[in-house]
């Protein structure tokens, strides 16, 4: 019997505690078995969680996904990366972005700048 929610399982029933997202499972000594969301520890970047739209769903459906970016900038530009993962670590979507320099130069230090009026109007 599950003390949690008072359930009767049978060898080898499964069923997930729903709102908790844990599966748990009756082995055939009789115990209980239960799997949970871990947070996958080969992930890099900065990370956060992207809970499931529909908190209905069974394990392990009703886990949240983990949204990962990171950032390399170099001359040309900067190379944004969003990888998102499971529970278990896999990588379920990746999206890059780049951002390319066209100028360097596109501002001018004012003593560089010619004063000079664009536009004479004469009266």
């Amino acid at each position: 019997m599950d003390t949690q929610t008072g359930r009767q399982l049978y060898v080898g029933e499964v069923f997930t505690r729903l709102g908790l997202c844990i599966r748990v499972q009756c082995l055939g000594t009789l115990q209980l078995w239960e799997d949970s969301c871990l947070v996958p520890s080969s992930i890099k970047g900065d990370c956060k969680p992207v809970p499931p739209t529909d908190t209905n769903f069974e394990y392990p459906m009703c886990c949240p996904l983990y949204e990962c970016q990171t950032y390399e900038s170099n001359a040309e530009g900067t190379l944004k990366q969003t990888n998102t993962y499971d529970h278990n670590g896999s990588l379920r979507m990746s999206h890059l972005t780049e951002v390319i320099v066209i100028n360097k130069n596109a501002r001018l230090d004012q003593e560089d700048t010619p004063i000079v009026p664009i536009r004479r109007n004469h009266v």
